[in-house]
């Protein structure tokens, strides 16, 4: 077996299929296996980053798993080569949603790190810019910045502005603040120690647009089979969430509102155009006459993330092309290929799992967002709803003819070569230690 990505999807996959007696070779891109935890995931998630960390590794360490890091599909290694030539079994993609979904106004592209900036890229810097060895781009904190979104990455978005925001403005009074304080207090708490006020902070606040209502918000998801009554409830909800997010991080928010082109100014990026919605029969319509500019130096889309197109995978749109979607099945010949987590969903929010009653998906959200106190456990629906396709995923791929001793010492043989490449000998957690020295959590 072969499972494309380590984190939370990948390493469930690869420990059934490794409690079953497969062989699980796990591919991972990055030298650490931890993905959207890590690097989609805000740095004031302290506590739950190490706790899925240490899942994740319990997992990867079973002796039936082989890990291979530093190894992306499409990059070093060909899909096709990988169905067509290694003589697998099976390939189970768990390997994330990592593209951001274009921000649809004419021109956006060509300003991208220009103006705009999309969300995984701005989570991922904040995530690691303090390391010492970090070597990604760069983004600055600009006041007044714009936000296009309007789900829980969105707030996490503005979050990061707000808190780095106020941060550098207490720095400039020679005010040294903790990052972890600030994001659980909240912005005026801490301010009030200090004998200050966000005024005479005097930080211009980051804005969220989002193209629909308050209530229609995608901050906690609504069950299938919820009745009228509940739906409503969960509805109403959001704003509760909404405005003690507000309350807590000071940012503003319009809703019904929606970017329909840029503002560009001496060829240096300056805001965008914005008109007003109105939403009619769950559609999303442009008032005629209703654009303003919002001007700004800087827009962070955070519209959903997507998966990477591969070469050799075919496509539907933004996700993949599947024979049988209930199964994650993307092909069944000689090395069936199923799919599983964001993959399948085709979505990037860790949390787009969540439990939907009202009370308890509410405060779930709520500690997610550090509206409540207390620590919240990342991943645990995710990984529910991972581990039942795994199961059937799983049980199909233990029905197949078993491989050859043979072929399977030529499996490992790649393996082997592919190791020795990336400079890993096969110890998983002695591999860990050296390369999360310098890693902020």
């Amino acid at each position: 077996m072969a499972v494309i990505g380590g984190a939370v999807a990948g390493s469930e996959v690869a420990r059934i299929l490794a409690e079953r007696g497969a062989l699980a070779i796990v591919f991972e891109q990055n030298a650490r296996p931890y993905g959207k935890i890590e690097d989609g995931l805000p740095r004031w998630h302290v506590e739950q980053r190490r706790e899925e960390y240490a899942k994740i590794d319990r997992r990867l360490s079973h002796p039936n798993v082989l890990y291979v890091p530093l190894t992306r599909l499409g990059r070093d290694l060909q899909f096709p080569e990988l169905v067509n030539d290694w003589g697998l079994s099976a390939v189970v993609l768990a390997n994330g949603a990592w593209r951001d979904r274009p921000l649809p106004v004419d021109g956006a592209e060509q300003w991208i790190n220009r103006g705009v900036v999309y969300q995984n890229p701005f989570i991922y810097w904040f995530n690691h810019y303090l390391e010492p060895d970090y070597a990604g781009p760069q983004y600055e904190i600009l006041p007044g910045t714009l936000v296009v979104g309007g789900g829980l990455a969105s707030i996490d978005v503005v979050k990061v502005l707000q808190l780095e925001a106020t941060l550098r403005a207490l720095a400039r009074r020679g005010i040294e603040e903790d990052l972890l304080r600030l994001e659980r207090e909240g912005i005026e708490p801490v301010l009030k120690s200090h004998n200050l006020t966000w005024q005479q902070l005097d930080v211009k606040p980051c804005k969220l647009f989002y193209r629909r209502t308050v209530l229609d918000m995608p901050l906690a998801d609504i069950p299938p089979n919820a009745d009228a009554k509940k739906v409503e409830a969960i509805r109403r909800a959001k704003i509760k969430i909404l405005e003690k997010a507000q309350r807590k991080y000071l940012f503003d928010f319009q809703e019904l509102s929606l970017p329909v082109g840029l503002i560009i100014e001496n060829e240096q990026f300056a805001g965008l155009r914005i008109a007003r919605t109105q939403v009619s029969e769950g559609k999303v319509k442009v008032v005629p006459g209703s654009e303003t500019e919002e001007r700004a130096p800087l827009v962070i889309s955070s519209i959903g993330s997507i998966p990477e197109p591969i070469p050799g995978i075919p496509q539907q749109g933004e996700v993949y092309k599947y024979i049988d979607e209930k199964l994650g099945l993307l092909s069944d010949g000689p090395t069936a290929v199923f799919a599983t987590g964001n993959v399948l969903t085709g979505k990037g929010n860790i949390k787009d799992s969540l439990d939907s009653a009202v009370e308890t998906g509410t405060y779930i959200v709520e500690r997610y967002l550090g509206l409540e106190p207390g620590g919240f456990g990342v991943g645990e629906a995710e990984r529910a709803v991972v581990a039942q396709f795994g199961e059937r995923q799983a049980a199909l791929i233990s029905a197949r003819r078993p491989l050859s001793a043979q072929r399977v010492s030529a499996i490992i043989a790649r393996v082997h070569q592919r190791w020795k490449a990336v400079g890993y000998d096969g110890d998983y957690a002695r591999w860990i230690a050296r390369v999360s020295h310098n890693a902020l959590s």
